[in-house]
C-alpha cells in the first residue's frame, strides 16, 4: 500500500536520531498488551530489539537511554505492505512483515507523523535535507 499526502513522490532522505529509554517502552508495551493493542506490542518490542542489538547506549543525567542513527525517506508517499491498514496498526498483526518492512512503517509513524502508534520514542533529525525532487517536501 503506498500512503500519500498527494500525488507527488521524489527520493529525499535525512538521517534521524532515534531514542527511547528501555522501562518507558517496556512500560508501553506493558499497557498495550493489557489493552489487546498488538500492532503496538510488536512495533515496540521490535524498536526496543533493534536498539539494543544494533543501536547505542548513553547516560543522559540519571537516565540510560538508547539510540540509533537511521536514513529515512521524507518524501510524499512510502511503500507499506498492504496487508497495514493505517487506521487499524496499533490492533493488526505485523509479526509477517520484515524488518525493511517494520522501519518502514516506522518511518511513517515517527517522521511523517502518519500516526500515534510509538510512544515513549522520538525522533530528531541529524543532517541536511538531501533532496533530487521536483518539489521540497517540507512545503
Amino acid at each position: 500500500m503506498k500512503i500519500r499526502s498527494d500525488f507527488v513522490t521524489n527520493s529525499s532522505s535525512a538521517s534521524f536520531v532515534i531514542t527511547a529509554k528501555e522501562d518507558i517502552i517496556n512500560d508501553n508495551i506493558k499497557h498495550h498488551q493489557k489493552k489487546g493493542k498488538i500492532g503496538r506490542v510488536q512495533l515496540l518490542t521490535f524498536l526496543k530489539d533493534e536498539l539494543k542489538k544494533e543501536g547505542y547506549k548513553t547516560n543522559i543525567g540519571a537516565g540510560e537511554y538508547y539510540f540509533t542513527i537511521k536514513e529515512f525517506y521524507l518524501g510524499k508517499s512510502i511503500e507499506l505492505d498492504e496487508k497495514i491498514d493505517p487506521d487499524k496498526i496499533a490492533t493488526t498483526n505485523l509479526s509477517k512483515l520484515s524488518d525493511d518492512e517494520m522501519w518502514k512503517l516506522i518511518n511513517w509513524i515517527l517522521v511523517k507523523g502518519g500516526g500515534r502508534d510509538l510512544f515513549g520514542v522520538g525522533a530528531t533529525q541529524t543532517n541536511e535535507l538531501e533532496c533530487e525532487c521536483e518539489e521540497d517536501p517540507r512545503d
